[in-house]
């Protein structure tokens, strides 16, 4: 009876934490629309954070986090992205499409490299073979592109989020 009292007040307890972070998941939703770049910065920080913790924390959100990709500040895009990559959205093609498509065409290496760190995180977790290779792609066409050494460390260390470290023999 004592262990049966413990389980339903421990099941209570989870429940009681899980509304904070939800209310928190919520409120950092809203703070991706918010006018100061600062905000929007930490907001995409910590909604990648919860969605690391609880996934279903940020599933509500993902189009905010989607949306955040074209923010006019390179610091909030490249967050976007990589919080992208660490809440594993249940959409993973849709995010690694977007992730790729906007790649291509971004000025900013500070966003690029948050665009590549997202990819590697998304094709690492994807069970799909069609879905690593896109992501994959995507960084191969980068690296092509990347003139910078950190920006081809940052592909290199995504690449192996996909591909794993090389075995050797």
């Amino acid at each position: 009876m004592f262990r049966l009292s413990l389980l339903g007040l421990f099941a209570t307890a989870i429940s009681v934490s899980a509304a904070p972070r939800e209310e928190e998941a919520k409120k950092y939703a809203a703070d991706l629309k918010n006018k100061d770049a600062k905000v929007r910065l930490t907001a995409a920080k910590e909604l990648g954070r919860l969605g690391q913790l609880q996934r279903r924390l940020t599933e509500p959100y993902v189009d905010n986090i989607m949306a955040a990709l074209k923010d006019s500040d390179a610091k909030v895009r490249g967050e976007a992205a990589r919080t992208l990559g660490l809440i594993d959205p249940p959409d993973g093609k849709a995010a690694i499409d977007k992730l790729a498509e906007l790649l291509k065409a971004e000025k900013s290496q500070e966003a690029r490299e948050g665009f590549e760190t997202g990819l590697g995180e998304l094709g690492g977790t994807a069970d799909d073979a069609d879905l690593k290779k896109a992501a994959r792609d995507a960084l191969i066409e980068a690296r092509k592109k990347a003139d910078d050494k950190r920006e081809q460390k940052v592909i290199q260390a995504a690449m192996l989020l996909i591909t794993g470290p090389k075995k050797k023999n």
